[in-house]
């Protein structure tokens, strides 16, 4: 036997029926049949997921019946007593042999001899599967091309239906359907076949035992999700000829293999030791920026876009079909990769994280997490490099600090794609001058411009026409703006810093800055003991905000964020608003708290629905999670603490519950004597000496009952009579 490898090329006839098949002794002869082995896996091209693959294959088989020739891989195999069993080449043999088959039946070729050439095409994976090889080729259908050819054959006499539970005969049946739509149209086909050729190798020509090849292959791996993606890419690209005139070593081909290596490298599944999913993932991020930027914003965006975001697989073909992978966003993956890759990590640009944090927006791009607002920043940063030879960190820090302001400010509304696209858009149309973008926001950005709200946009142009007057401004601007829980909001304070001509006055700014920063955490409001800043507020004004027939004493993150948070306050130009300038124009950051005190100890008016909100921390305390609470425009006695947002949960009565806080320390009462309620329609009361003591909204009085007689209460003349009577029974 010689020891240099012999190869023939061959199509699928010849293989089975070429006198010379087998290459022994220096010398070639037939085979007797072909037959996959039980050492390989079942068919799997036609599994569900392989969608792609199979259009890719067809239209591959397609151009060589059209007239092109198409040569396929390899196909290795090992001979014993004059039988093939192919160890690689099952996949795209048994694709043949369906083509044959089909083409045979729809040209009406089948006759007897060819018959006993495609039943030397054999499965030794399972019963099922060699039977049913051999019973559609001899008992076979009567083709009808307005059925489904998997119909007719699972229609078949001889079909048994516990064929389907075989997962190489449904991965046959769902290729033949493929093969179906692909060739029904072509006449003529039989004899183009030959088109389709490939070389054969016996194994044993290499000085290898299949035993040998078999562990090999074992430990080799199929190729994985991105390694095929890659090669369509760059298939792609050289068909688009994005770089016929690139340099070797600037390649896609050179640098994916290479820098862009590097920097994967270091972001690997550790236990795997590969990155193959964080490298889709990134494409795929890039793909979402650039599908949004040109795609029609018509009934199928928000489901498309919700496809590229979202867990499930897209395919390399699904990209182009939707337009992600075109030009300009090859160049920029270019380079962007180019700018971010070192062998040591992620290469970055900015010493602090304080406008974009890059660490982090590489990484969500790698896990395909990121929000709308991230989204927005990684586009900033990125559209940034890639338009920028050398990197100017002032300029992309400016250009930063606007993004910022204006994401930030808009956060808590992107909740849908289209919110997305219009902000995407609008800062695409300012990448131009990012070089210049506070004076360029200043003289020419237009406040009615679609893509952030009209109120963020002419703070930003307020703010850069102070900077732009002198360093005083600008840097007192940059100092609040960077506060953690205002991030770029400030525009209640340019508001309130204005004298009566609307000059903005920068003591005035630096005045309520202080005390903003005394007040405010980067949380949030800071964690005043005992409610004591809301109910300060309170007692200067009703600043409540509603939502739903709810009204919060606000919260600082959560749940309706969007809606009672303390940055909606400070973003609406209110009622609530001037409640809390007026606060701060009666507090000093040095006796804040002293301040505060005052302020409620002052606060007197009994008749005032604030009133026990304002003197007793246990009424905002007991308003649950969302510090909700319900009125009744009907009733100004009918006020409800809430523990969650629904009449339905847990709740008190105001004026029961106030009352029962009074008298709690004075008489040593358990929280648990105040039964709170999970339906309006019962009453809210404590009990104490015997009594259900509760508050009837209807009159405006206390009542008082004995064994839950609700229908036959006592009233009390006033509080402080209720109060007399509750104290002196208890002594």
């Amino acid at each position: 036997m010689s020891n240099n490898p012999t190869s023939k090329k061959l199509n699928f006839l010849q293989l089975l029926s070429n006198e010379e098949a087998i290459y022994e002794n220096e010398t070639w002869r037939p085979l007797s049949k072909i037959e996959i082995p039980i050492i390989q896996r079942d068919y799997a091209q036609g599994r569900e997921g392989k969608e792609e693959l199979r259009e890719n294959f067809l239209k591959f088989l397609l151009e060589a019946i059209n007239g092109t020739p198409k040569e396929l891989d390899f196909v290795y195999g090992s001979v014993r007593n004059n039988i093939l069993q192919p160890l690689d080449g099952q996949q795209r043999l048994t694709t043949l042999f369906l083509l044959h088959w089909f083409v045979a039946v729809k040209e009406n070729r089948l006759n007897d001899e060819l018959k006993n050439l495609l039943t030397k095409f054999t499965y030794e994976t399972r019963t099922s599967s060699r039977e049913f090889c051999i019973d559609l080729i001899n008992k076979g259908i009567i083709y009808n091309p307005e059925q489904n050819i998997s119909t007719l054959i699972i229609d078949s006499s001889w079909f048994f239906l516990s064929w389907k539970r075989d997962q190489t005969i449904k991965s046959m049946l769902t290729m033949l359907d493929d093969i179906q739509q692909t060739f029904q149209n072509e006449t003529e086909v039989w004899d183009k076949l030959n088109n389709i050729s490939f070389h054969y190798i016996e194994l044993q020509n290499f000085g290898l035992s299949d035993d040998l090849y078999i562990k090999m292959n074992a430990r080799g791996k199929a190729l994985t999700d991105f390694e095929n993606f890659k090669a369509k890419f760059e298939q792609h690209i050289n068909k688009e000829g994005w770089e016929s005139n690139a340099e070797a070593t600037k390649t896609f081909s050179h640098k994916i293999d290479t820098l862009w290596t590097d920097l994967f490298w270091n972001y690997r599944d550790n236990t795997e030791n590969v990155f193959d999913e964080q490298l889709l993932n990134f494409f795929r991020t890039m793909a979402v920026i650039n599908y949004t930027l040109k795609a029609p914003k018509d009934d199928k965006f928000r489901r498309i876009i919700d496809l590229l975001r979202g867990g499930q697989k897209v395919s390399f073909n699904q990209y182009l079909d939707l337009g992600c992978f075109d030009e300009d966003y090859f160049t920029t993956l270019k380079f962007v990769l180019n700018k971010i890759s070192d062998k040591s990590g992620l290469k970055t640009f900015l010493s602090d994280t304080t406008y974009a944090d890059e660490k982090d927006i590489f990484n969500g791009a790698i896990k395909n997490n990121l929000g709308y607002a991230e989204l927005l920043k990684l586009f900033a940063l990125y559209q940034y490099l890639a338009c920028e030879n050398d990197i100017d960190k002032v300029n992309l820090q400016n250009w930063l600090r606007i993004v910022r302001n204006l994401v930030e400010a808009h956060r808590l509304y992107y909740d849908n794609a289209n919110t997305f696209a219009d902000s995407l858009l609008f800062l695409s149309k300012l990448i131009p001058y990012r070089n210049r973008i506070v004076e360029y926001f200043k003289d020419s950005v237009n406040p009615e411009d679609k893509g952030f709200p009209k109120f963020i946009i002419e703070e930003e142009k307020t703010k850069a026409n102070l900077i732009l007057q002198n360093d005083d401004w600008k840097n007192a601007i940059i100092e609040i703006e960077n506060h953690g829980y205002f991030n770029g909001q400030i525009g209640f304070i340019l508001d309130w810093c204005k004298d009566e001509n609307g000059i903005y006055n920068i003591d005035k700014f630096k005045e309520y800055a202080e005390k903003a920063k005394a007040v405010f955490s980067n949380d949030g409001l800071k964690n005043f003991d005992n409610f004591l800043f809301q109910r300060a507020l309170l007692a200067t004004g009703d600043y409540l905000l509603s939502i739903g027939r709810n009204y919060s004493f606000l919260i600082s993150k959560g749940r309706n964020e969007r809606d009672i948070s303390w940055k909606r306050l400070l973003r609406d130009d209110n009622k609530q608003r001037k409640v809390l300038k007026s606060l701060f124009d009666n507090i000093n950051p040095t006796t804040l708290f002293q301040d505060l005190e005052k302020i409620i100890a002052e606060f007197s008016d009994k008749n005032d629905w604030r009133y026990y909100f304002v003197k007793q921390f246990e009424m905002i305390d007991n308003c649950g999670s969302q510090k909700l609470a319900r009125f009744n425009d009907n009733n100004e006695f009918d006020i409800l603490l809430l523990g969650s947002t629904m009449t339905s949960g847990f709740h008190k009565e105001y004026y029961s519950y106030s009352l029962f806080v009074e008298l709690k320390e004075k008489l040593s009462l358990d929280e648990s004597s105040y039964k709170d309620q999970k339906s309006v329609d019962y009453w809210k009361y404590f009990e104490l000496n015997g009594q259900q003591v509760a508050f009837d909204c209807k009159t405006g009085k206390y009542i008082w009952t004995q064994n839950n007689d609700w229908d036959n209460p006592q009233e009390y003349d006033d509080r402080e009579k209720a109060i007399f009577e509750l104290t002196r029974e208890s002594y």
